[in-house]
């Protein structure tokens, strides 16, 4: 990790210039674009106009068509 900082001082002001921590992001490479990769997301009732709720028994999200336990706020017109 390369830790570098420019501190100038005049007097009672002190101003810091430019502070840099680690290294920069030459490269960012995609990892997946697929839902059914990830270990928390179970698509296996997935249909046509299923969402996606999280299920605390089994931690995971889980496709669905029916909404139980959420609370929906529309807000205030």
């Amino acid at each position: 990790m390369v830790q570098r900082s420019l501190v100038v001082s005049s007097g009672t002001t002190t101003q810091v210039k430019k502070v840099v921590l680690g290294r920069p992001v030459r490269r960012v490479i995609q990892a997946s674009n697929n839902i059914n990769s990830a270990g928390d997301v179970d698509i296996s009732n997935v249909v046509d106009g299923s969402v996606l709720v999280y299920s605390g028994s089994t931690s995971k999200w889980t496709a669905t068509q029916d909404l139980e336990n959420q609370n929906i706020n529309g807000g205030t017109y």
